[in-house]
């Protein structure tokens, strides 16, 4: 199964929710580029994504550093993200979050949409 996602315009961000399985390094790439670019065709700066139902597959370190690192290069600097996502993968994603913020970006991994969406506004 391959990431399936919505999206829904809010008055203050771009609300995406997302389900399924991503297979590799490469599905998640085409996800995350995708989302970037509806949210600044769309002249949003705020991003609140819930994965709360996706099943990461990614939790190889390298795997990890390699996504931070091709997240700067869809140069999201200038937005904020915030990212719901399931309790048990919060082990690895504090990697990625640590790794991504390290490269200038502005991603916050979350377990709560309450949470998320007072820190994303």
């Amino acid at each position: 199964m391959s990431i399936k996602y919505s999206i829904e315009n809010k008055k203050k961000y771009l609300f995406v929710k997302s389900h399924g399985k991503s297979n590799d390094l490469d599905e998640v790439s085409r996800y995350a580029r995708e989302i970037t670019e509806l949210c600044k065709g769309q002249g949003h700066k705020n991003i609140l994504i819930d994965e709360t139902h996706r099943q990461y597959v990614l939790d190889e370190v390298l795997d990890l550093y390699k996504l931070a690192t091709f997240f700067k290069t869809l140069d999201i600097s200038s937005l904020r993200i915030a990212i719901i996502c399931h309790p048990k993968y919060l082990e690895h994603i504090h990697f990625l979050e640590t790794t991504a913020n390290n490269r200038g970006m502005n991603i916050k991994f979350f377990l709560e949409f309450d949470s998320a969406k007072r820190w994303l506004l």
